[in-house]
């Protein structure tokens, strides 16, 4: 690129010039980006127009300002960008109708951007603009059609769950094969669990592993939770471990619970019961009621009642088996400051959750009452 003759063509009012310069310096001087682009601009310049017109909209460089981006993005629109477009309905959010109408606009011009958020505002519906499930699917369908691999999720999702639209399994699993092909780790994992569980779509184990692994190699934390599982179900605990660990990393609680099971066992070799419990805690801190059952339970086993009686009382409030029977059987046994109505309470929660040691005891005070 020869900067000294283009800036001398600019200065001699060449509209070509002007533009590519605006678009040479964007990325290193907005400030001569933008005055190069004005120019441009006035001279009737859409290309210009409408990257102007963005940077005043999302503030790029500059101070966002709504009135200079609604001029340009107006003067590009009218003349058919379809980008332009498409940002004059962000410009518009605060009226839902006129934003919904520049939308469309922009996917009738073949904006796949317009597409999406006209479909999106059909399926959420909003003031001004009625809930529409069956448009949205359209619109979703044309950008899916267009390559754009979001609304090939969703699509595919409304078709799964019967959204607003009928059930069609396997439609949703072809949106998300296409959408996996494409290398969407969204769609891997959904793929992947309808393959594993046969959903719509023959089951096929040794696919739905692949997926899972792409999905959790690109950084999914479901698919991480699903292939540590699957890893975990297969002896292989040291790259199970791998996995939850990537997951955790990302806070999940589910991750943080099985490292802590991981390291309480001999999976890895001895078991290191520091470890899990800092993993226990951090789950237990994001009230994960599992977690919370199991440092209660470590917390009962350092004599430590009162912090057993909080962690269980968290758990069992949210419906955790296990820590509603500990919580009912610490009352009972008078170790707690607890009721017997309220000890009974929690035992029965328990027992018709399945715990087999609250049914029995909750037999033997029928027993006893019996008497």
């Amino acid at each position: 690129m020869d900067i000294g003759r283009l800036t001398a063509s600019a200065e001699g009012g060449d509209v070509s010039a002007l533009a590519e310069l605006g678009r040479h310096y964007r990325d290193s001087d907005i400030v001569l980006a933008v005055g190069y682009l004005e120019r441009a601009s006035d001279l009737g310049d859409v290309g210009s127009a409408s990257s102007l017109g963005y940077i005043y909209l999302t503030g790029e460089g500059v101070e966002p300002d709504p009135e200079r981006a609604r001029l340009h993005l107006t003067r590009a629109a009218e003349a058919g960008d379809a980008t332009a477009m498409c940002n004059m309905g962000f410009l518009c959010s605060s009226d839902p109708g006129e934003s919904v109408g520049w939308f469309r606009r922009a996917a009738e011009a073949g904006s796949v951007r317009g597409m999406k958020n006209l479909a999106t505002a059909y399926a959420t519906g909003q003031e001004g603009v009625p809930m529409d499930k069956a448009l949205a699917a359209e619109w979703y369908g044309r950008a899916a059609d267009a390559g754009d691999t979001d609304s090939m999720c969703v699509l595919a999702s409304m078709h799964r769950n019967g959204d607003g639209i009928p059930v069609d399994k396997a439609r949703a699993a072809e949106l998300y094969s296409r959408a996996a092909d494409l290398g969407d780790p969204d769609a891997q994992y959904d793929l992947a669990f309808m393959l594993d569980s046969g959903e719509g779509i023959p089951m096929d184990r040794a696919r739905a592993e692949t997926l899972f692994r792409a999905a959790a190699d690109a950084g999914d934390t479901d698919a991480c939770l699903c292939m540590g599982g699957i890893l975990f179900e297969r002896g292989e605990y040291a790259d199970a471990e791998g996995y939850f660990l990537s997951a955790a990393m990302r806070d999940d609680v589910k991750a943080e619970y099985n490292l802590g099971l991981l390291y309480m066992g001999d999976y890895l070799g001895e078991p290191d019961t520091a470890k899990a419990r800092e993993w226990f805690d951090s789950a237990a801190e994001k009230g994960f009621a599992y977690a919370q059952t199991m440092v209660g339970t470590m917390e009962l086993d350092a004599g430590d009642v009162g912090g057993a009686e909080s962690m269980f009382r968290s758990a069992a409030e949210q419906g955790e088996p296990m820590a509603q029977y500990n919580l009912g059987a610490l009352g009972l046994s008078n170790q707690i400051g607890m009721g017997f109505e309220e000890s009974v309470e929690w035992l029965t929660r328990a027992a018709q959750q399945g715990v087999e040691p609250a049914y029995r005891i909750l037999m033997q005070l029928n027993s006893q009452n019996g008497n």
